[in-house]
């Protein structure tokens, strides 16, 4: 055999190597998928009302921020009718995670069982959104692992049946939401680097903060100025959560006083948040909440074009 010839051999066995391992990469890829899952803070939120369902109806100013849970899928044939999801403590059957895989799985009957494991970061109630952020995260993997082929639309639909603050999160960015949280306008992305979150280690559910909030007369009403001046952030639920909880309006004050710029609470609390513009005032902040035992984060805010760049598959 002619040393060409070998040559040629040769490099169409390495060739065939190389293309033999992308496939097999491709479809390991295409069988498990590992996505962060955001957490957000409210800028804005101011409640108009109420609607015929008993829920609010509110105007909401959204920003995805840097601080997320971990999710990972992996497609599986360990599959039967009364075993199809495997899931790891993090997760139980009340958990969103596990609600909107059981609608997509008895909705559209995929092929493939599906392992789900979460690793968690966000604080649980805690106004981060982080049940509603795993909740959309899981819809957008599933879509595309399950090969559910549903538009931006479909998957909005679904997530406002499990709640009102989920199709935010199909989006991601900074974002204008009203009705009950589930209309969404997408905004120019606020960039705020400077952020420090506090959280007392207590809980308050959204439907207390809501449930013990005033609702403002007409003349009473703010309204959204979409602006990066952190001057009027403004929060409807925090005057009375302060009343009720009073670590909540300690962990307020106490930002304003050691150098934040703005301080409010995110979403029905209680995480705190404040906006420095000096960051040796926001680690001496952080490092005061910390000596008294308090959950804290330094974060950023994240553009829609980093937040939706994590799901380009």
């Amino acid at each position: 055999m002619s040393k060409s010839i070998i040559v040629n051999l040769t490099t169409t066995i390495i060739i065939t190597i190389i293309i033999t391992i992308m496939v097999n990469s491709n479809l390991k890829n295409k069988r498990r998928l590992i996505y962060p899952s955001y957490a957000k803070i409210n800028l804005f939120l101011e409640i108009l009302g109420h609607l015929p369902d008993n829920f609010h109806q509110i105007e909401t100013l959204l920003c995805s921020v840097s601080l997320f849970d971990t999710i990972k899928y992996t497609l599986t044939k360990k599959k039967d009718l009364k075993k199809w999801i495997y899931l790891n403590d993090n997760i139980s059957e009340n958990n969103l995670i596990y609600k909107v895989a059981d609608y997509l799985y008895n909705q559209y009957k995929p092929d493939w069982g599906i392992e789900i494991q979460l690793i968690k970061r966000i604080p649980i109630a805690a106004g981060l959104g982080g049940g509603s952020s795993n909740a959309a995260t899981t819809l957008l993997a599933l879509n595309y692992l399950w090969e559910l082929g549903l538009s931006i639309d479909d998957l909005t639909s679904i997530a406002s049946i499990f709640g009102s603050d989920i199709p935010y999160f199909l989006y991601g960015g900074t974002a204008f939401a009203t009705n009950r949280g589930e209309v969404i306008q997408p905004l120019e992305d606020f960039n705020l680097d400077n952020i420090l979150l506090v959280n007392p280690n207590i809980m308050i559910s959204s439907s207390e903060a809501y449930q013990i909030a005033s609702i403002p007369t007409e003349n009473e009403r703010r309204h959204c100025r979409i602006s990066q001046d952190v001057k009027w952030f403004f929060n409807r639920l925090e005057a009375q959560v302060r009343i009720d909880y009073p670590l909540v309006n300690e962990i307020l004050n106490d930002l304003i006083k050691l150098g934040a710029s703005t301080a409010l609470m995110s979403g029905s609390g209680p995480t705190c948040f404040g906006v420095f513009e000096d960051k040796f005032k926001m680690h001496k902040c952080e490092a005061y909440f910390k000596e008294k035992g308090y959950w804290t984060k330094l974060v950023r805010t994240i553009t829609r074009e980093e937040y939706q760049n994590v799901f380009q598959a």
